[in-house]
């Protein structure tokens, strides 16, 4: 490896390439595609990408290669939508690994290249990659390691980079300077890191765990909150790391925590100072115990302000019917 050279970075695939139609994502779009619609191709494509993310749960019809996509179903409906570079990640972020994604770290989406290379040396400072130029493998073993001895964890191997920092201009780039929600276009290309899960319905059972549940004691609101908030988020477990403009001009990272279908549950902004100690903290004390979720602000849809937000409003009236029965079952 070369001096100059951060670990990582390279666009060659090697033997991640998918068949065509191999990704559920797809495989849902070509068995539920019209033919016959009025829509455009890309109107079409868009809805269905769209209904993909918020289904409960991707059934096993979409988990294999039910459907063989015809060389004009690739063309036209498929190879128009996203890149083999693209579909790669995708790949990885809803492969059967996800069920031990805490083991591998967080996802970065950095969506700002104004200022291209500087702005990229400045991300390879925040993530640990600049110490790495030029190290052996070995040297980078040893480096992890001693990092993870210092609490430390930035578990995002260089090796496991391509696909976990996505970081690519003619992929990534959103023009988010009005409103730091602009970051979820992403999801038009890219559905796995919104909804990567097959399964994302609301965690019902470890909702109620997260309740002490006690005849000698009425629940709070706050408790019924709470619990909904842990659910939600529980699934991804880590939160994702936004690298935007306003993350590039004042070093305050956009952290987002989501729920299986790239709501936002809660967001909050962080210095990057802390960063590395982030992972360390996480599993180290539950996830929902640290200063960075403790002190984020709300997702719209999960608001506990006022009229409170659509999901909150649901998922709270489902919380407290469950929890009224198992009651009334213990007494």
């Amino acid at each position: 490896m070369s001096s100059g050279t951060v670990p990582g970075q390279a666009d060659d695939l090697g033997d991640n390439t998918q068949p065509w139609g191999s990704l559920p994502v797809e495989q849902y779009i070509l068995q539920k595609w019209d033919a016959n619609s009025a829509l455009s191709i890309e109107d079409q494509r868009d809805a269905l990408v769209n209904a993909f993310i918020n289904e409960d749960v991707i059934g096993p019809e979409y988990q294999a290669m039910t459907h063989t996509p015809t060389e004009q179903e690739i063309i036209t409906i498929l190879e128009s939508w996203r890149s083999q570079k693209v579909r790669a990640i995708a790949a990885k972020h809803s492969s059967n690994s996800w069920l031990h994604f805490e083991n591998e770290g967080f996802y970065v989406l950095r969506t700002s290249y104004q200022d291209g290379k500087e702005d990229g040396e400045k991300l390879n400072e925040w993530l640990g990659y600049d110490e790495l130029k030029g190290l052996s493998e070995a040297d980078i073993e040893d480096t992890l390691f001693d990092r993870s001895g210092r609490g430390e964890q930035m578990i995002m191997h260089p090796k496991d980079r391509w696909w976990m920092v996505l970081d690519d201009k003619e992929l990534f780039d959103v023009d988010d300077a009005d409103n730091d929600n602009n970051w979820q276009a992403v999801y038009s290309i890219f559905p796995e890191l919104a909804a990567p899960s097959m399964d994302r319905r609301f965690d019902m059972n470890h909702a109620i765990d997260t309740l002490v549940l006690s005849p000698n004691r009425e629940l709070s609101e706050d408790d019924y909150e709470d619990a909904v908030l842990e659910a939600a988020s529980r699934r991804l477990h880590y939160p994702l790391i936004i690298i935007d403009q306003e993350a590039f001009e004042t070093s305050q990272i956009y952290l987002v925590w989501r729920d299986p279908k790239g709501n936002v549950v809660k967001d909050m902004r962080g210095d990057t100072a802390g960063l590395p100690y982030l992972q360390y903290d996480i599993n180290r004390l539950c996830v929902h115990e640290v200063g960075w979720w403790t002190e984020a602000c709300f997702g719209k849809l999960y608001s506990i302000y006022g009229k409170k937000g659509k999901l909150m409003r649901k998922l709270l009236l489902l919380l407290k019917e469950e929890v009224a029965k198992k009651v009334a079952r213990n007494t």
